[in-house]
């Protein structure tokens, strides 16, 4: 019996022997999938016979159709450790670890079971869903074609994870072909269409966009059923603050199971204040590395207070050897790389450390792990920076570290955090990096002339109210050009040609060229004259950078948090003239500045003159106010609570 890991997907084989009455029973109510019943046979036949083979197999299909993932334990170590040799138990056995998030033991298992039925395609989607599940993306691709090539239909459940793991590789085209195929088979799957959506948008793929959105809209009931990982629908228009909330909240029911989330916390509660010792703070990220929360949140750690904190590094990224890495590697007291380690070991190795606060800043990004967080493996737990929404469960983190302006109080309700505020943007700055003149415009790409609009985000966060809105602009400032970081060469085709359908000419859209470095990427970041802000997600590392170099950015004011942080950045940029409240007003304030050169340029000097003391670019204050947070959210634990905390400003170290 094989639990298919799907409600009404479940099959039991028919054993060769011949059966006496009781077991042929057992079978018939296998087949119909009776679990309760099934149970109850079961457990009547192996108080005879302890080790019935058919017996133990029935009782953990029937307790694995029922959800008792707990209960199905021991009994399939039981059972393999008499039948080792069966292919189903090891499979079972594999499929009962990895809903308890062991995905390496469930691994080893799968292993074991093709070993013994080496074309059970089964068993080799599960084994992709492991590899998946930990990150190894190219393997779960060459398991999932396994487990397609030896089913003798279209296994479309392995085609949706195999669409899932080409996306996180970056094969886009390949995955779409998938999903289009897919949801032209099933157009009522809302997970399946959540996912098309967030692989058509970053490649730019906005055939039906808009009628695709309000389809998961209809067929989820307004995000009251899951639609799948939350990080992909804050990119999507027209969510709100609220239903980000549901999607997270779904999404923890389907990757987290109940007992997980209901168990003892690995660690302890700390009692007793700091009087003699320092604060043990620790950072779990997949992002210590080449990478942009990498860049901005280097000089903050750096910049701790190690008189009053002992601070960790928990790295699940592999290490990429670069610069960025070892930097960050020295900015810690303790650097521990987890990347191997199981979501147990993980929490187990931060519980070891007696770490007082883990601040996750990955959430929900493809490379995150917080299931870590489930675990509880710290007294005080916070969400911060690399993932713009909330966690979905009061479990993963006690506070969600944002702004007044990115996340006010009054949006209290859309966080199953605490919020815990920082008095200006909640974004780190590295105000230590450095960037020469800027290069040639040729060499950088550009036209010798003419207004350079820009916008260096990723391609997910495009959409078609974005580019209505920009090549509006652009048709009404003949000569200038929108400079854009380069996508996939599909999506710069589709761009191009949403442009041409909109009366742009595409050679006006520019994809700039790789630069080796960041410091070279700030310098010619420099050509640019205006930076435009897409929405509903906002430029946010991207911001920093830009805002940096010294080219000021409009943006429209948003609703949700991943939408309000182009405003919180220029609110601490010393910038809120260029918050506008609609499109209409967010073009118009693009063509006076793009008319008006004496007020342009002021702008950009304020900038440039205010990298020592805009509140944006002030590490020392920051580093300062958020320890102030960090502060209190120990003492609510010491006082044996959880409330939201406000952070009044510090005196400027400037």
């Amino acid at each position: 019996m094989k639990k298919r890991n799907k409600p009404g997907r479940t099959a039991g084989k028919h054993p060769r022997q011949i059966l006496d009455p009781e077991l042929m029973a057992l079978m018939q109510l296998v087949a119909a999938c009776s679990y309760a019943e099934v149970e109850h046979a079961a457990r009547k036949i192996l108080g005879q016979r302890q080790n019935q083979p058919l017996a133990l197999k029935a009782l953990s299909f029937a307790l694995i159709g029922l959800g008792r993932f707990e209960d199905a334990l021991p009994v399939l170590e039981f059972a393999v450790s008499r039948h080792a040799g069966d292919p189903e138990l090891q499979n079972n056995l594999g499929i009962v670890l990895h809903s308890q998030l062991r995905w390496d033991e469930a691994e080893a298992c799968f292993k074991r079971a093709l070993a013994l039925e080496p074309k059970d395609y089964e068993t080799w989607k599960n084994l992709g869903l492991a590899c998946f599940k930990q990150h190894r993306w190219d393997e779960a691709i060459q398991h999932l074609l396994k487990a397609i090539e030896y089913h003798p239909e279209d296994y479309v459940e392995a085609i949706g994870h195999l669409a899932e793991a080409l996306a996180s590789v970056h094969r886009l085209d390949e995955a779409l072909v998938c999903l289009r195929e897919l949801h032209n088979n099933d157009p009522d799957n809302s997970q399946l269409l959540c996912q098309l959506l967030s692989v058509s948008l970053r490649n730019c793929d906005w055939d039906e966009f808009v009628e695709r959105q309000e389809r998961l809209r209809s067929l989820s009931r307004d995000f009251i059923d899951a639609v799948g990982n939350p990080f992909n629908p804050l990119a999507f228009s027209g969510i709100s603050g609220e239903e980000h909330r549901r999607i997270a909240a779904n999404f923890v029911t389907l990757s987290l199971p109940e007992n997980i989330l209901a168990q003892t916390p690995l660690a302890a509660r700390r009692l007793g204040g700091l009087e003699t010792r320092r604060l043990k703070l620790g950072y779990l990220s997949a992002d210590f590395r080449q990478h942009a929360v990498g860049l901005v949140v280097a000089e903050v750690l750096e910049m701790h207070d190690r008189s009053r904190f002992e601070v960790f590094g928990y790295s699940i990224a592999v290490d990429d050897g670069s610069a960025l890495r070892r930097r960050l590697i020295k900015a810690f007291d303790h650097f521990i790389d987890v990347a191997a380690m199981s979501v147990y070991e993980t929490a187990q190795r931060i519980a070891g450390d007696e770490i007082d606060i883990l601040v996750d800043i990955t959430g929900w990004t493809s490379d995150g792990r917080p299931e870590s967080l489930a675990l509880r493996c710290a007294p005080v737990q916070a969400n911060w920076l690399g993932y713009a929404g909330t966690l979905g469960h009061v479990r993963l983190a006690d506070y969600l570290i944002g702004d007044p302006t990115a996340t006010p109080l009054e949006h209290a309700a859309h966080f199953t955090e605490s919020l815990a505020l920082l008095p200006n943007c909640y974004l780190p700055a590295d105000a230590t990096r450095i960037f020469g003149l800027p290069p040639g415009r040729a060499e950088a790409g550009l036209p010798e002339s003419g207004f350079v609009f820009c916008s260096f985000n990723n391609s997910y966060k495009f959409n078609p109210a974005v580019w209505d809105l920009w090549c509006g602009i652009l048709a009404r400032t003949p000569g200038s050009v929108l400079w854009l970081s380069a996508p996939s060469l599909t999506a710069q085709s589709n761009l191009r040609r949403e442009a041409e359908g909109r009366g742009i000419d595409p050679e006006r859209i520019i994809f700039a060229l790789r630069t080796d470095t960041q410091a070279g990427h700030l310098a010619r970041l420099q050509l640019a004259d205006l930076a435009l802000d897409p929405f509903p997600y906002n430029s946010h590392s991207t911001g920093i950078d830009t805002l940096w170099a010294g080219v000021p950015m409009v943006t429209l004011h948003g609703e949700t948090f991943a939408g309000r942080v182009g405003e919180s950045l220029l609110n601490a940029a010393g910038l809120r003239e260029l918050v506008a409240l609609t499109p209409e007003d967010y073009a118009a304030t693009a063509l006076q500045l793009c008319q008006d050169e004496a007020r342009l340029a002021a702008l950009r000097k304020s900038l440039v003159e205010g990298r020592a003391s805009l509140p944006l670019f002030d590490m020392r204050t920051f580093s300062r106010d958020l320890e102030s947070l960090y502060f209190r959210m120990w003492q609510n634990q010491l006082d044996g609570k959880r409330e939201a905390i406000v952070s009044a400003p510090s005196v400027t170290a400037n």
